[in-house]
C-alpha cells in the first residue's frame, strides 16, 4: 500500500503525481461481480476506492462513474480499501 502513487527511486517516497480529495460515488465490476464504491481519492494514473467484497490485488476491474468508465488493476488492498491503477495491461488467454 505504501508505494502506490509514489516515487521509490528516493527516501521517502514522495508522490509523482498530485491526488485530489474526492467523494464519488461508483460501481466496481469484476469477474467476481459489480459493487458500490466510494471513489476517496484521485489522479491520472489511479484512484482509492472504499467498498466491501472488493477483489484482491491483482484483480481487474472497471470502474464506472455515471457515464464514464475505466479499466483497471487492484495495486493493494487494505480491509475494505483497494488502490487502483488504471490502464491495466489485459493477460494474454492461451
Amino acid at each position: 500500500m505504501a508505494s502506490f502513487g509514489k516515487r521509490v527511486d528516493i527516501p521517502g517516497g514522495r508522490r509523482r503525481i498530485r491526488r485530489r480529495q474526492v467523494h464519488i460515488v461508483g460501481s466496481a465490476t469484476s469477474m467476481g461481480g459489480s459493487r458500490s464504491v466510494i471513489i476517496q481519492d484521485l489522479c491520472l494514473i489511479g484512484a482509492k476506492l472504499l467498498g466491501r467484497d472488493l477483489p484482491p490485488p491483482g484483480a481487474e476491474i472497471l470502474l464506472r462513474t455515471g457515464d464514464r468508465a475505466i479499466l483497471g488493476r487492484v495495486a493493494w488492498a487494505d480491509d475494505d480499501h483497494r488502490g487502483i491503477v488504471f490502464g491495466a495491461p489485459r493477460r494474454k488467454v492461451a
